[in-house]
């Protein structure tokens, strides 16, 4: 707690302030190289700020004081929200990003900050590994009457079966030209693993060198929760 409290105020400001100027609230940005400058403070603050939750989230789950709010979330929602987070990466690496939502899954039990959490981490490593021109797709379905699957699929680098091993180690990062670009912590998969888990589910992965991955995350349906909207 208080290492959140003393890393997330000041990048509250670099974050907070960056928006402010992006936004020219006190006049034009001159020269305007200063925009591109400050683009990437911005960038920069909200990458870290990612990285913090995710290192925070972690200790949480390991210290077992990670508290779950599950409810009955739109699956339309919680998949569009998560796109969107990742669109602008995916347009930048000429990534096509597409989902497909079964017309018979509109509900789908979970915390939705964890919800949105494990869809964005996934969403950010498939397009992170996937080269230009390649595509990443969200798909959610029913698992019979136990719960829904989510599955991430992209035609990137893939993995080998050492390497899968790896990314799921903590701090595990598989080496290739992509992440050379954009570092992370390793945390992605583990983080996710352990979230899926808590939701009384699983993560499974599937992936072939140089054809792309399949991660597939179920979540369980609760008794006392909606599987459908009002």
């Amino acid at each position: 707690a208080n290492m959140a409290h003393e890393l997330r105020t000041p990048l509250n400001a670099i974050n907070g302030f960056s928006e402010l100027i992006l936004g020219e609230a006190f006049g034009p940005l001159q020269p305007p190289k200063y925009r591109e400058y400050i683009e990437f403070i911005g960038q920069g603050g909200q990458h870290l700020l990612s990285l913090i939750n995710d290192i925070l989230d972690l200790s949480k789950i390991e210290a077992g004081k990670m508290e779950l709010h599950i409810e009955a979330v739109p699956t339309d929602q919680i998949v569009y929200q998560a796109a969107e987070s990742v669109r602008k990466m995916a347009t930048d690496r000429m990534v096509e990003l597409r989902s497909e939502v079964a017309n018979d899954c509109p509900i789908l039990h979970a915390d939705p900050r964890a919800a949105r959490q494990i869809l964005l981490n996934l969403l950010s490593n498939a397009v992170k590994f996937t080269p230009a021109e390649g595509s990443v797709t969200i798909g959610v379905m029913r698992n019979g009457g136990d719960g829904i699957h989510i599955s991430i699929v992209d035609t990137g680098i893939g993995m080998t079966e050492a390497e899968a091993a790896k990314a799921f180690e903590l701090y595990g990062q598989v080496e290739s030209d992509l992440t050379k670009k954009s570092k992370g912590t390793g945390l992605g998969l583990p983080l996710v693993k352990s979230l899926a888990e808590l939701h009384g589910g699983s993560l499974s992965l599937v992936s072939e060198k140089g054809r792309g991955t399949t991660v597939t995350v179920f979540l369980p349906w609760h008794v006392d929760l909606p599987r459908a909207l009002a």
